[in-house]
């Protein structure tokens, strides 16, 4: 009876810690304390045991990382961003504990949808308000969301994909996560983020040319059908042509995207840094102080619009691309290790579409954020790679 009040304890804390990590930045902290007393109260060295090459190779790049910041004596200043690792690999070791791998899904999918409908809610009234709808390149986007757009619209993908999974693998309440699965699917549609709609095509072209039972021919025709409906919504929809910079020629939606999209002069400056004498193809520059200070001076001899160059240099916007990220500090190797994360995870799972759906909207997203640098995005990491790499029958 006492392990058994003890297990309950420790499951109902790490459910608290993730329903409130879509709301709070301090209560997740709380609740990974108290998890982390509970885990060592009753402490299992087997909690530690590895069950796929992944984890393991995420260890190694952690590693290789704080052991070469040290060497070159600036992990003081490195180790903001590498406890996000730390975090990464804790948070996955304190949540091995937990077996019933359904409820945890059920109690993730309960978090995105709460913050989901708190935000439609507020959109609501918005749009009540002024009768405008502002997800193109608005400043009240974020005030509208209870996360930063990418984000938000990141969950709802994820959401998106536990809800059908549920609906497929289960009979009861399966119409209840169908109908979530469509909301989901139009608040991507509704904010308008990018990268997101991107990643639920993408996702969908996969099912159909390597998942979907049907003659060869038919799988053509169903990816060329995507490909139409992609081109038909971003050119009929206002704001998600305007997130895509669609204007009436290609040069003006090139000048567009050139003038409003912050990755464009990003990851210029970051191939620039790259032919500089300081960096090492093998392992990089010797820290983040190097990398944050060379993307500052090439944003101010770069940039020619004052008020764009003062707007990058106040905000120092870092690589948003967890690759170039990891390519930059830690050279060939960093990059090399961090992509055999993701290929070793599709040879892993390769069987089971809806885990390789969730790898594909990770690297996808990893490839215009840098994940790791936030508290968040480093427990949703963490949370999402022990659902990928539950064994079967576990679940």
């Amino acid at each position: 009876m006492k392990i058994l009040i003890q297990k309950n304890i420790y499951n109902y804390t790490a459910y608290f810690m993730i329903l409130v990590l879509f709301f709070s930045k301090a209560l997740p902290n709380l609740g990974l304390i108290l998890l982390t007393i509970l885990f060592l109260i009753n402490f299992e060295i087997k909690a530690f045991k590895s069950n796929s090459y992944s984890k393991s190779i995420l260890l190694i790049l952690m590693f290789y990382l704080i052991i070469k910041s040290a060497l070159y004596g600036n992990l003081s200043f490195d180790f903001r961003v590498y406890k996000g690792l730390l975090l990464t690999v804790w948070i996955s070791i304190l949540l091995s504990k937990i077996k019933d791998i359904k409820i945890l899904k059920i109690v993730v999918l309960i978090g995105i949808d709460a913050c989901v409908l708190i935000s439609l809610f507020l959109i609501g009234i918005y749009y009540f308000q002024t009768r405008i709808l502002p997800f193109s390149n608005t400043a009240e986007v974020n005030k509208l969301l209870l996360l930063e757009r990418p984000y938000i619209g990141f969950i709802a993908v994820l959401g998106f994909l536990l809800s059908i999974e549920k609906a497929i693998t289960t009979s009861k309440w399966c119409k209840l996560y169908s109908f979530n699965s469509v909301v989901l699917l139009g608040f991507i549609l509704l904010i308008s983020a990018r990268i997101s709609i991107i990643t639920v095509f993408a996702i969908a072209g996969v099912y159909f040319i390597f998942y979907f039972k049907t003659k060869w021919y038919k799988k053509i025709l169903y990816a060329f059908g995507l490909a139409l409906l992609f081109v038909v919504m971003v050119m009929s929809n206002k704001n998600i042509g305007e997130r895509f910079f669609i204007k009436n020629n290609l040069e003006k939606s090139l000048q567009e995207a050139s003038d409003y999209e912050p990755r464009i002069v990003i990851w210029n400056c970051a191939y620039k840094m790259t032919k500089q004498d300081d960096f090492s193809f093998l392992t990089g520059f010797d820290g983040y102080q190097k990398i944050k200070n060379n993307l500052l001076d090439c944003y101010a001899s770069s940039i020619k619009n004052q008020s764009k160059r003062e707007y990058f240099l106040s905000e120092k916007f870092n690589t948003h691309n967890q690759f170039i990220d990891f390519y930059l500090v830690g050279g060939i190797i960093a990059f090399l290790l961090f992509t055999a994360i993701f290929v070793v995870l599709f040879l892993e799972l390769r069987l089971d579409f809806f885990k390789i759906a969730i790898v594909i909207a990770f690297l996808l997203f990893f490839i215009v954020e840098n994940i790791f640098y936030r508290q968040f995005g480093c427990y949703l990491f963490g949370i999402f790679t022990l659902i990928l790499l539950q064994r079967k029958e576990d679940e």
